[in-house]
This record gives structure tokens, sequence and C-alpha cells, in this order.
């Protein structure tokens, strides 16, 4: 048995690390008493900012995209400015909405932009297009950026990927493949078959039940911290690691394998197989208190 431990450099700069909060594009912190931003607070609240810079003026809103049967798969991909969150609740349909956040040199300049990201729901792989807003002269005052927010059934398949955004998947369980290459990706109560890659970003999962629901969980992330929250009764064989960074426990363990790299143990009376690796950053294991 081996008490709650720390391995590699100082663990005030894992946790300063993998306490950073990122949601969507990037967190920004410049007054927000500009002009239309009336239209932002309860937006920002609830799904971060993802402005550029210090704009002069912005809009933002919520729009109803549409809704379609489940087709065995969602896929959805995003690009430059176009982050993708995935609720699971009790409903038969799977619904679109996209959260816009625009700025440009006036709130109708800003809103301009906004009416000009547009989504088609009968497309596949389901994406935001968002236009390409040329502004190297105005030092990033005009910019737009949108999340595709999709209200699915619990039991769905997902395939999801996102470039230089927020990835967000919450209460879904299924056959779920999801990639972020540069931006955070956060897993909160999945589960089913489920393969989580971060290229360069932070990884966190976090679960709320005793034990996982499926096949298992294989998350690794490259260049980037990764985090896994589990509560105080967690059943699991789990793996953990971290291959070029610090990797911190909260709890005590007892270990079965242990590499100086790699941990390798049953939690509680066991379950399915849970695998969180950080490659290049440091790895946390925390238990819900």
């Amino acid at each position: 048995m081996f008490g709650p431990f720390r391995l590699g450099r100082a663990a005030a700069i894992a946790a300063a690390l993998l306490a950073s909060p990122l949601s969507g594009l990037v967190a920004q912190s410049w007054d927000t008493d500009v002009a239309g931003a009336e239209s932002c607070r309860a937006i920002w609240r609830e799904f971060g900012r993802t402005m550029s810079g210090r704009p002069y003026a912005v809009h933002c809103e919520i729009r109803e995209a549409g809704s379609f049967a489940p087709r065995g798969v969602i896929d959805v991909e995003g690009t430059e400015h176009h982050g993708v969150k995935v609720v699971g609740s009790q409903r038969s349909d799977v619904r679109v909405r996209l959260v816009i956040q625009a700025q440009g040199q006036t709130v109708e300049d800003a809103r301009e932009l906004a009416r000009q990201v547009t989504i088609d729901v009968t497309r596949v792989p389901l994406r935001a297009d968002i236009p390409d807003v040329d502004d190297r002269r105005r030092n990033g005052r005009r910019f737009v950026a949108a999340t595709v927010v999709i209200d699915a059934p619990i039991e769905s398949n997902l395939s999801a990927r996102v470039r230089h955004a927020g990835l967000e998947v919450e209460n879904v369980r299924g056959r779920i493949d999801v990639l972020a290459e540069h931006g955070p990706l956060t897993l909160r109560d999945v589960g089913g078959d489920v393969r989580a890659r971060s290229r360069h970003g932070p990884l966190s999962v976090r679960l709320t039940t005793s034990r996982w629901q499926g096949t298992g969980l294989d998350a690794v992330a490259a260049h980037g911290p990764m985090t896994l929250s589990v509560p105080r009764d967690f059943g699991a064989e789990l793996e953990i690691g971290a291959e070029h960074g610090p990797l911190h426990v909260d709890f005590p363990l007892t270990l079965t394998r242990f590499d100086a790299s790699l941990i390798r143990t049953r939690l509680g009376a066991g379950g399915p197989r849970v695998r969180a690796i950080a490659e290049h950053g440091p790895m946390s294991l925390r238990m819900d208190r």
C-alpha cells in the first residue's frame, strides 16, 4: 500500500498546470464593458470567452440550427475557430445549436460577422461554416468563432475532432472516438468504448459513478497535462502513467505494477479497464471527496 505520492518535478508546478482554467478557445481577461457586451455576458459565463485581443465591440448569440434522427454515428468536426460540445440526455433526436461570439469595429459589424456563420445539419461530418476574417490591418479587432452544441441521446456513438478549439463530451455512452489537436479536451461521465486523444492541450476526464459503464477508456495526452478524477468508491482495472513528466496521485494505492512511469492497479472491486496516460506532461489522479 502506497500513500499519496508525487514523482518528477515539484508538485506545485504540476498542480498549477492542471488547475489552469481552459474553456472554449482562449480565455481573455479584458474588461467586459465593451459595446454589445450585454448580448455576451450570459454566454461567457456558460461557455467561456472565445474572443481575440481587446475588442471594440462584440455580439453573441445562441442560434437553433435544427435536429435530426440518430444516424449510426454522430460525426462532427471543428475547424480553426470552431469548438464542439456534446451533451447526452433523455431524448430521441439530435438537437444542434450554434453558440456564436463575434467582434468588430462596431456592434453592427460584429452582428454581421455572426450572421455569416452557418451550419447544415444534413451534412456529414457536421461542421459550422465560419467566415475567413482577414484582419491583419486592424490588429485582431474583427474576429468570429462558434461552438457547435449537440444535445444527443445518452446512448450515442460519436466521432468528434477539433483543431484550435475546445471539445467537451458529457453524459454520453457508446463508441466514442474524440481528438483535440490544439485545445482542451474534457470528458465528463462518459461510458462505453471510449478513445480520447489530445495532441497539444490538456485532457481531463471526470467520472462520478462507482464503475465504468461499458468496455473501457483509453485516454492519452501527447503534449499537455492529463487529469483523471474518480469518486471515492470507484472500481476499475486502472492504468495511469507519465512518460516524460511528473505523476501525482492524491490517495493511497495498492500497486500491481510500478515502473517509474506506469502504474497498474485494481481500484476498489475492479471493473473495466481505465487507461489515462500523459506522454509529455504531468499526470494527475484525483479522488473527489
